[in-house]
């Protein structure tokens, strides 16, 4: 493996890292305020945008409305490309999703209930 190699797989990696990180802070806010999905999904969408502006605004010599306008097109770009992705895995992400609900049910009833059990001796 040549060095480019080894430094896009060391990207990838510590992306996959702060990606985990972050989804898992995110689940323990969402759990705790009882949130759903799709709109923990919209929250996040539009914090997303907003950081792009920002990036925009604070990377960029001379901001203005047209260079943000340009920079938020090449964002919907990128985002249009993550959903092309995630629909091409969608029926493989399916059957990921049914066999981890499967697999959570099945560890809810071997599970002894703390009513079924007795009392402490």
């Amino acid at each position: 493996m040549d060095d480019f190699d080894e430094d896009v797989e060391g990207a990838v990696d510590e992306l996959d890292q702060h990606g985990m990180a972050l989804h898992q802070l995110i689940q323990d806010y969402v759990d705790e305020h009882d949130l759903s999905d799709e709109l923990t999904a919209l929250i996040l969408f539009n914090i997303s945008v907003r950081m792009r502006m920002i990036g925009y605004a604070l990377q960029t010599e001379k901001p203005s409305g047209s260079g943000l306008k340009l920079d938020l097109d090449r964002f919907r770009r990128e985002v249009d490309e993550c959903i092309r992705a995630a629909k091409k895995e969608a029926d493989h992400f399916i059957v990921e999703a049914k066999a981890a609900r499967e697999a959570a049910e099945n560890e809810t009833e071997d599970q002894p209930d703390d009513d079924k059990r007795g009392a402490p001796s």
